[in-house]
């Protein structure tokens, strides 16, 4: 019974299958022949490995973007999807925000909700706060749950619209009846419930207020409501000092938004330890490449573990490395570069868990990438003559490739900065 039942089974499987085939035969052709729907039906196969089809996020990039063409709502939204995050395609913001602005005017919510975060994050687009919370507006009038918190937020923080509460709370009420659990926790901080009612008592509401203002000097917060953005940073500060999370952020939101870089690199903190507002690490992410950007050195190395651990953004070795480099966190870099260079090995074997004496084998045999890796330990257990020998043996590797000869030159020029500066500080002291 047990082997008829088996059999039964497999010529159920077998014949689904085959099915399937004939089905991926068919869409294949429509969609070779021209046919919009039929790219369309055949991305969605490939992106989530559907109907015998492989996942193949290439494929599924390559049919949405025929779909796209010629003008599929759908499709074009997908389109800046793949393109926002690199899926199939090489990231691009202003490709993205292109299709999902080509997809929104059509009326597509999700596009113009992702739209409004492009303006809201200056994402491929300059940013602007007022076009964001209007592309929000226009998903939240089809509602569209995550759209419906965005315009909360806008409505909330008085950006790119007036600060009004009672909408703020209206459209937040709208997504959490979606699911939407953002706006139910942002409720719940705001003392309400879903339902409209209260969960803070009014002697509660009093009493954490006037507490919580104990620290706050009153000079210090004349000036940020002046718009003074150093004021506006020991402002958050110094609420954040007292427990005030979320009058923390909100300062030094207004202080980021002048491009004063330590606020950005404590609202990246706040985002990504969920301390006065929800944990989102996307927005964490975002955060820390403004203060990068801005030169604060922390926000570098924050950013770099961001990108090498697929924190919040793609995980992307190269990225990290840069990060890593622009913050002078070498050997965090140095860490960083043996996965990069394992990334970009074209072999089946595996450097990363190659042992020392192994590494050293290989390079007496003329392995460029084993030398540069024989570096990399070398730097990184701080042995820096050895570790600048070994890269000096990649770069005059002819088998080198462009990027292990590219990162041991990137080395070998910063052991050697660190040795003039040594040279000079000798020499400053009479040594």
């Amino acid at each position: 019974m047990k082997r008829m039942f088996a059999s039964l089974v497999l010529a159920l499987l077998l014949s689904t299958a085959t099915a399937w085939a004939e089905s991926l035969a068919t869409l294949q052709q429509q969609a070779e022949s021209g046919n919009s729907d039929a790219q369309y039906d055949l991305a969605m196969c490939y992106w989530k490995g559907e109907k015998g089809a492989p996942k193949d996020d290439s494929k599924a990039f390559y049919w949405a973007k025929k779909s796209a063409e010629q003008g599929d709502a759908y499709a074009q939204s997908w389109v800046g999807y793949f393109y926002e995050n690199g899926y199939g395609t090489a990231r691009d913001f202003g490709e993205a925000a292109y299709w999902y602005r080509r997809s929104a005017d059509q009326g597509n919510r999700f596009s113009q909700n992702n739209l409004g975060e492009c303006y809201y994050y200056g994402r491929g687009v300059e940013r602007n706060y007022e076009k964001a919370a209007s592309w929000y507006k226009k998903a939240a009038d089809q509602e569209f749950p995550s759209a419906c918190y965005n315009l909360g937020w806008c409505y909330e923080n008085g950006e790119g619209v007036a600060s009004n509460r009672s909408l703020a709370i209206s459209y937040y009420r709208k997504a959490a009846a979606s699911g939407n659990e953002d706006a139910r926790q942002r409720l719940s901080k705001l003392g309400l419930s879903a339902d409209g009612s209260s969960t803070t008592s009014a002697s509660t509401a009093s009493t954490s207020s006037s507490s919580s203002s104990s620290h706050v000097d009153p000079s210090t917060l004349a000036n940020a409501q002046s718009g003074i953005d150093v004021s506006q940073y020991v402002l958050g500060q110094q609420y954040f000092d007292d427990g005030n999370y979320e009058q923390a952020v909100y300062w030094w939101r207004q202080a980021a938004k002048q491009g004063y870089g330590k606020a950005s690199l404590q609202l990246g903190e706040c985002y990504y330890n969920s301390l006065g507002v929800d944990r989102n690490y996307k927005t964490a992410a975002y955060w820390y490449t403004e203060a990068a950007e801005q030169g604060e050195n922390d926000a570098c190395f924050k950013l770099g573990v961001c990108y090498e651990e697929g924190i919040g953004v793609i995980r992307d070795y190269q990225i990290a490395f840069k990060y890593y480099e622009k913050g002078n966190f070498m050997l965090a870099a140095a860490h960083c570069c043996r996965k990069w260079l394992q990334q970009q090995n074209r072999t089946d074997l595996n450097y990363l868990t190659l042992s020392i004496a192994e590494l050293l084998l290989m390079s007496s045999k003329g392995d460029a990438l084993a030398q540069c890796y024989m570096g990399l330990s070398a730097y990184i257990d701080s042995d820096l003559s050895k570790a600048k020998a070994w890269f000096q043996k990649c770069v005059d590797n002819a088998n080198a490739t462009s990027l292990s000869r590219t990162i041991a030159r990137k080395y070998i020029a910063s052991i050697e900065e660190g040795e003039e500066e040594t040279d000079a500080l000798m020499e400053f002291f009479g040594f």
